[in-house]
């Protein structure tokens, strides 16, 4: 469990598995009775997922073309070191965007773009 790949980015979480977190949907689905999820069971369909922990709009806008291939979830959690987490369908983070950092939207495309193509 602490294998670290070097994925280009030297936030402490890239490269490592995901930790399990459990997370509250910022807006829930009305239809749905879950209020709390982990982190694993959004992974389960077997897409990508950009988790958006803080409620950030640029940051699901930028992922926005690539919808089908990447869940784009919002979701609070007791994480303080990241805004948002780009999670590959095996559970490695690809990128982080740590609190309160800008978004840099070409380097998150590119991200976007190596692991699950380019948009349609």
């Amino acid at each position: 469990m602490d294998v670290r790949y070097d994925l280009g980015d030297d936030h402490r979480l890239v490269g490592t598995l995901c930790p399990d977190m459990k997370s509250t949907p910022e807006r829930p689905d009305p239809d749905v009775v879950t209020a709390v999820t982990r982190s694993a069971d959004l992974l389960r369909e077997g897409c990508g997922l950009l988790l958006d922990l803080v409620d950030r709009a640029e940051v699901r806008d930028a992922a926005a073309v690539w919808i089908g291939r990447v869940d784009t979830v919002t979701a609070r959690t007791d994480r303080v070191d990241v805004d948002a987490l780009l999670i590959r369908p095996d559970g490695c983070v690809a990128r982080a965007l740590p609190t309160g950092q800008d978004l840099d939207a070409t380097t998150l495309a590119r991200a976007l773009g190596t692991w699950f193509g380019q948009p349609a």
